[in-house]
């Protein structure tokens, strides 16, 4: 499924409040969960959210192949990891090794990569392609693991 620009409302990304929980949701439903990360002075992270995350958080598909969260980095906001551990947003970046932004993470109920994580905002008329492509090989290690067990 490719992601395009949409006529759809902006509609807010679900900022990352609870990845236990969330993880606990998304191993149920057998789902990757992807981590956004974004600063509020990034333009290109606007960019990105306008353009790609937007319509995929408005888009009922996207709610079965992925689990959308977002951490902005320059953010004291709470956040409890995927231990029950908690940080703030910019703490939690930082201990992920999180720099560069917008970075996308498409990981595991552990908070372990699934894919190679995608870096900045790379070339625009490609970006959704890539995403596209990060989710449907977290899908596939997902039910590679689940028919190995």
């Amino acid at each position: 499924m490719a992601i395009a620009p949409s006529a759809l409302p902006a509609s807010d990304l679900v900022a990352a409040h609870d990845l236990k929980a969330d993880a606990s949701e998304a191993s149920g439903k057998g789902l990757p969960i992807l981590l956004l990360y974004t600063a509020s002075y990034c333009h290109y992270c606007a960019s990105v959210k306008a353009e790609v995350y937007y319509p995929m958080n408005a888009d009922p598909a996207y709610q079965t192949r992925v689990l959308l969260r977002e951490v902005e980095i320059d953010s004291a906001g709470p956040i409890r990891g995927f231990d029950g551990e908690s940080f703030s947003h910019h703490e939690f970046a930082k201990a992920r090794g999180i720099t560069i932004v917008p970075t996308l993470e498409i990981v595991d109920e552990t908070g372990a990569a699934l894919v190679a994580p995608l870096i900045g905002s790379g070339v625009p008329d490609f970006y959704g392609f890539y995403v596209d492509q990060g989710i449907d090989k977290a899908l596939l290690e997902i039910k590679t693991r689940k028919d190995a067990s």
